[in-house]
């Protein structure tokens, strides 16, 4: 485990302003600084960041927390691999294991595994793989940039390398490194030329492998098996080495890894693609962290169309701004690149099509039943953009097309929306405002938390996240008597988080009295309420006795109640 006086120490000593600072542009507003938020798309300033409370908070997604469960989000870190960042960051030395986190051995294992296959690739026996790639186009330079390798046909040196290090086979299976067949391990991807597949933040997570050669599997291309760190579906080819030019050339999404790696040999480095898998929501969600523009560049084949489709839905509900290129039939990004030189390719970016003019452009309709079934498609596209005016130009456009009044695109897109169901809200109770007013004084003023240690037992909270939340406090205060907000947010569920997180970059100040009051009136109710409860019980049983006494308590408490004011 990672000690907890190294934890504490990352807290202590990361400033938050300086480390958000380091990814988002923040301007100082009174106490706090405020920008862009970088989990949402928006463009009024929504994210506040406090170095007083070593907290951030976004009022328009509800995004919050400390240093830790920021670079968590932001660079999709687990705990300890959050706490090993900024702890490197600090200068801070700590040894992290397997006991801090169990998905170190598959890391490992990936690791030696991919040692082995460069390695590989570079010797005699890569020869075959390595002319298949220079006849992709493909140079040396950009083939060990991308650190691509071969995977060898027998398992002697990766096994060897696992001993050094203390991998069982298991885990190198585990890690989807080794197949395993009637209890006999074999290299997965066996004679394959590998992709290896990063995170974002460029941890090695698996691999693809494309079959080259005389091959005779029908699969083009394999991916490591899903695994706890491996999640197709999460995953974008190249992303780690597009971030630090996506916000500014914004996402060329392609179909595949051939083809980013032959855009970014040409100059254009925002490249990704999905692994041989459709374009999902969290790919959408995933990219808009890094960019607000991507343009889509498929095959114009059957297979490509579908996938432009597919993946120009995605993105635009996650309020992507989306263009989109066809290629010239029977050619995709690397073949074209082949062909044609990198200024050729620019000129057809600069021709890429919005939305609605390449839908109609691709079914290029001309009867009226063709005319309706590109209108059902340009309105089921529509429907799933998030923002309001986005979604009214699109409307003007798709009418334009079609050639109807904007109107009836209008009504279809508004009618054919889920209808969210209004449920009556049911009034919350007085007793978890006062709840919600307490817990919220204590994550402001830390002194308060003393206060309440000597007279509030957890038990009184029903809710488990509020419990909790109390119960961190509590643990805190009797470490020392003042503390921040961030000190405890990364330990906090994430709804809590959330709460927590605005609560701390309220401005509002509350007085020793105020909050004295709020935790007499709320002991008060709460009593009250147990009592009532019980009393309820003890009729439903017929406890005559029972009901007796705990009448003569609820009079009792209602007469007295001015003693449990004083005693606070």
């Amino acid at each position: 485990m990672i000690p907890a006086e190294i934890i504490e120490r990352v807290r202590a000593e990361t400033d938050i302003v300086g480390l958000i600072g380091e990814y988002v542009a923040l301007k100082r507003a009174g106490r706090s600084f405020v920008g862009l938020c970088p989990f949402h798309k928006e463009k009024t300033p929504s994210f506040n960041v406090s170095s007083e409370r070593q907290a951030y908070h976004c009022f328009g997604c509800g995004a919050g927390g400390n240093a830790l469960t920021f670079v968590m989000n932001y660079e999709n870190l687990s705990f300890p691999e959050a706490v090993k960042h900024l702890a490197e960051r600090l200068g801070i030395k700590i040894e992290y294991t397997a006991e801090d986190d169990p998905s170190k051995p598959l890391y490992d294992a990936l690791e030696i595994a991919l040692k082995v296959y460069k390695n590989k690739l570079w010797s005699e026996e890569g020869l075959g793989a390595r002319q298949y790639l220079a006849s992709r186009g493909l140079k040396e330079e950009n083939i060990k940039t991308f650190a691509l390798g071969l995977v060898p046909q027998d398992t002697s040196e990766l096994l060897a390398r696992a001993r050094e290090l203390k991998l069982s086979t298991k885990m190198l299976s585990d890690a989807g490194v080794l197949g395993n067949h009637q209890g006999r391990f074999y290299p997965f991807l066996a004679g394959r030329i590998v992709f290896p597949i990063k995170t974002a933040s460029g941890k090695l997570v698996g691999f693809s492998g494309r079959i080259f050669g005389e091959d005779a599997n029908p699969a083009k291309y394999v991916n490591t098996p899903e695994t706890k760190i491996f999640k197709k579906g999460q995953l974008l080819y190249g992303l780690f080495e597009a971030r630090p030019y996506l916000r500014r050339e914004g996402a060329l999404i392609a179909e595949g890894q051939m083809d980013v790696l032959r855009l970014v040999q040409e100059g254009f480095r925002s490249a990704v693609a999905p692994l041989g898998t459709a374009f999902t929501a969290e790919h959408a969600r995933l990219l808009s962290r890094y960019t607000e523009s991507v343009i889509l560049v498929f095959d114009s084949d059957e297979a490509g169309r579908k996938a432009a489709l597919r993946t120009l839905g995605e993105a635009l509900s996650s309020d992507l701004d989306v263009k989109l290129v066809l290629l010239p039939e029977g050619e995709d990004p690397a073949s074209y690149l082949a062909l044609h030189t990198r200024q050729d390719f620019e000129a057809l970016l600069k021709e890429a099509e919005e939305p609605m003019s390449f839908l109609f452009g691709l079914y290029s309709p001309k009867s009226a039943a063709e005319l309706r079934r590109v209108a059902e498609i340009m309105i089921s596209v529509i429907r799933r953009i998030p923002d309001n005016l986005k979604r009214e130009l699109y409307v003007d456009e798709a009418a334009k097309l079609i050639g109807v009044h904007r109107g009836i695109i209008a009504e279809r897109v508004s009618s054919g929306e889920s209808k969210k169901q209004h449920k009556p809200e049911s009034k919350t109770s007085r007793i978890s405002d006062t709840e919600e007013m307490l817990l919220k004084m204590m994550v402001t003023n830390s002194e308060f938390v003393a206060i309440a240690l000597k007279h509030l037992a957890p038990s009184y909270i029903n809710e488990r996240d509020s419990r909790e939340l109390l119960e961190l406090l509590y643990k805190k205060s009797s470490e020392r008597e003042r503390f921040t907000p961030g000190e405890i947010m990364d330990a906090l569920s994430e709804h809590m988080r959330q709460k927590v997180s605005e609560w701390s970059l309220s401005e509002l100040k509350y007085s020793k009295e105020e909050f004295s009051r709020t935790l007499a009136h709320y002991i008060y109710q709460r009593t009250r309420e147990k009592l009532r409860n019980d009393l309820r019980e003890a009729e439903n049983v017929g406890d005559a006795e029972r009901a007796k006494r705990i009448l003569s308590q609820l009079n009792s408490l209602v007469r007295e109640s001015n003693k449990i004011y004083q005693g606070i």
